[in-house]
């Protein structure tokens, strides 16, 4: 990365990136799917009190198949904000998450970059750069902390620092680094373990024909190690017994196949589809990856990428998220199909640089969905969250996926109710009511303090828009926070 670095355009393609993360980490708040708050922070609130036993995803909680290190992170936050105040401000934690992860993406693609910066023809050099850092997908996905993003970064540094090991002596500290972290990406999501098996089978081979087996063998060592400390470990002081979550996870969803009766199942070219409607690159990432494994079969990426998709196609529940592991790859091949697609194809030459064109216009537009917050529904918890600091009681009548009881001051009870039922307010209690959007009752005769669209959106957007974005108003009953 340092030698990356010397280069003065590549400095301020860096700065520029970390510039966009501390706004993006601000604007685009949130969770980016459900389970990173419900396996993620929301497990960590139960860890810290906030949260009961009942009010979590029980049916993975209590098959304990989930992993525990990433909400020893959000917990260890916590805690450290903990040290300085006596009421730890959530959205504070959160942004705080969020920048690192943005930072850590920020890191990991600028070191897979370095040592992969050879495989692209010169000319094409910066654009494989800009493209690293500034897909508008790679800037929407990077500042959360979901499993896939975080795993996936883990990854891309790994595989940056181990292929800067081969055919070098004296590396050994870079080479177990690069194992140590690989262990980490996997004790994130365990599905990533597909690559990283894909990458040991690679490097066996080459270790046997360069005679580097002990290397190997370390390299090996250390990913077994790591996963022992961030998988099993970790998961024994989480659950307070000794479980082997990934075992778990996989007769959970697999063998009994809970995860395609709750989930359902798509064919096995669903990605095809899945993948290239992320314009403007999405088609590419297919194309590329196809090309890659097809020209390429014993190549180091391939031995990454390949198995992660080939398996993925064969499990019958399919998210797009599921891919996201890859996506610090796809620049990198993305060049090198170029460059093979311009010499076999002369026509491709004369059409490219308004081709390109074209694909960053699309890809800027793109961009300013950087400016809504990923959990659209987040917005009425901070609004709680800032405005009323004596004892409130909210009458929630919003959706279950929307109750972020990370979020909840220690103040705030919360009483879950239908409409129509009585909504008492008794003496010294601030009290308001939260109405799912896509509720179809009256709306009470109350003053709305908060709703997801400014400027009185929600009255000029047609009620199908105003329905399909996930959130809800507040109404206020009382304010005593004058009082």
């Amino acid at each position: 990365m340092i030698a990356l670095l010397k280069n003065q355009t590549y400095r301020r393609y860096a700065f520029l990136a970390c510039v966009l993360a501390v706004i993006s980490s601000w604007t685009n708040f949130g969770h980016l799917c459900g389970d990173e708050y419900s396996q993620i922070f929301e497990f960590a609130a139960w860890k810290l009190g906030s949260v009961n036993h009942a009010d979590l995803r029980l049916w993975e909680f209590d098959s304990q198949m989930r992993p525990s290190i990433q909400v020893w992170m959000v917990v260890g936050v916590n805690r450290l904000f903990s040290l300085f105040t006596h009421e730890v401000n959530p959205f504070a934690v959160n942004y705080l998450i969020y920048l690192a992860s943005g930072i850590l993406a920020i890191a990991s693609i600028l070191v897979f970059s370095n040592a992969f910066l050879h495989r692209v023809r010169e000319k094409y050099r910066d654009s494989f750069i800009a493209l690293s850092l500034f897909t508008w997908l790679s800037l929407y996905s990077s500042t959360h902390f979901n499993s896939e993003n975080i795993s996936g970064h883990l990854l891309l540094l790994s595989v940056g620092l181990f292929y800067g090991t081969l055919g070098k002596n004296g590396k050994f500290g870079q080479l177990v680094s690069a194992g140590i972290l690989l262990g980490l990406s996997f004790s994130c999501r365990f599905q990533i373990g597909f690559s990283i098996l894909g990458l040991i089978v690679w490097y066996f081979i080459t270790s046997l024909r360069e005679k580097t087996f002990l290397q190997w063998v370390l390299f090996s060592f250390s990913i077994l190690l790591s996963i022992a400390l961030f998988t099993i470990l970790a998961d024994y002081f989480f659950y307070g017994r000794w479980v082997l979550s990934p075992y778990n996870y996989f007769h959970e969803n697999i063998v009994t196949g809970t995860m395609n009766r709750a989930s359902g199942v798509s064919p096995w070219f669903a990605y095809l589809f899945m993948v290239s409607i992320y314009l403007p690159f999405g088609p590419f990432y297919v194309l590329s990856s196809i090309t890659q494994t097809i020209r390429f079969p014993r190549e180091i990426l391939t031995s990454i990428i390949a198995p992660f998709i080939i398996i993925h196609c064969l499990i019958g529940h399919k998210e797009v998220r599921f891919m996201l592991p890859l996506l610090g790859f796809m620049p990198v091949i993305m060049m090198v199909t170029l460059d093979d697609l311009e010499s076999r194809f002369q026509s491709l030459r004369k059409h490219l640089p308004v081709f390109i064109r074209v694909l960053w216009t699309v890809n800027l537009i793109a961009c300013f969905s950087m400016l809504i917050p990923a959990a659209t529904e987040i917005g009425a918890w901070w609004y709680l969250h800032d405005h009323y600091r004596k004892q409130t009681l909210l009458y929630y009548e919003g959706s279950p996926h929307q109750k972020l009881l990370y979020y909840r001051r220690p103040n705030l009870s919360i009483i879950v109710c239908k409409p129509g039922d009585p909504t008492p307010v008794p003496s010294g209690y601030n009290a308001l009511i939260a109405i799912d959007a896509k509720s179809k009752v009256v709306k009470p005769n109350l003053k709305r303090v908060y709703t997801f669209f400014p400027f009185g959106l929600d009255h000029l957007l047609p009620p199908s828009v105003n329905q399909s974005i996930g959130h809800f108003d507040l109404y206020e009953l009382r304010n005593i926070e004058s009082e």
